[in-house]
């Protein structure tokens, strides 16, 4: 789901509410047309009967999914004098932002066939998942070895991120439940990773856990060898991912 175009959850147990999926067409056409309607960085008074009458649906319709909206922190209500004001949120702006860029790559044909990123020390999430057995056995076949007991952090410019990963393959670790608790999916995309000016390289997987701590700007990747001590890296070293 690389949230995000991947819906990011923290991790332990799911809430038990509903999830919505913002990469609903729905909720891009009605984003689209607040935009438009309102602008960003304005409010303005909006009724659902104004809204149910341009989108050309139901005014119940357009309630509940202006209320979705709000939960999912799209949208952000200011009430006045006049009436209920609505504006669009920094969240809202972003996701558009994230489907403008999908979709102009799509139509221009641009291909992101390598990321650039720096090393950065992480909080040992990435040794959770690696230890936990059944996700343990499907790294180890597709790397073709036990992976490292860890994982090497790399930040990365988001956007140029979700381009990079929209062009790539993945294998999906389906979610499981033990007696104490759930675990959810987990992405995985085969890269390489190698200095900018050597030309060694060493195979790995990006992993994107459905339910993460980490930011979207941060690429996890594990690989068959501890890739710090492979590489010669430290904090701050550049490394390129293709």
């Amino acid at each position: 789901m690389v949230t995000n175009f991947y819906t990011r959850k923290s991790m332990g147990e799911q809430s038990g509410k509903p999830i919505i999926s913002i990469n609903s067409a729905d909720y891009l056409a009605i984003l689209i047309y607040l935009s438009q309607k309102i602008g960003f960085n304005k409010t303005a008074i909006l009724s659902t009967v104004e809204i149910a009458k341009d989108m050309n649906f139901s005014q119940q319709t357009a309630s509940r999914k202006m209320q979705e909206l709000e939960e999912m922190q799209f949208i952000k209500k200011e009430y006045s004098p006049d009436g209920l004001k609505i504006g669009l949120t920094e969240k809202s702006a972003e996701f558009l932002k994230m489907n403008y860029n999908q979709l102009k790559n799509l139509l221009e044909k641009k291909t992101a066939s390598t990321i650039i990123g720096i090393v950065t020390s992480g909080i040992g999430e990435g040794r959770f998942y690696v230890q936990i057995q059944k996700y343990n056995q499907v790294f180890t076949n597709l790397l073709g070895k036990k992976p490292f007991p860890g994982t090497l952090n790399i930040a990365v410019d988001k956007d140029d991120y979700r381009e990079f990963l929209l062009n790539q393959k993945f294998t999906r670790i389906e979610g499981f439940r033990t007696k104490e608790r759930s675990f959810g999916w987990i992405d995985c995309f085969r890269v390489k990773i190698k200095l900018e000016k050597i030309n060694k390289h060493i195979n790995g997987f990006i992993i994107m856990p459905e339910r993460t701590t980490h930011p979207e700007n941060i690429a996890e990747i594990i690989a068959p060898v501890y890739l710090r001590g492979e590489l010669k890296l430290r904090d701050n070293d550049k490394v390129v991912i293709e």
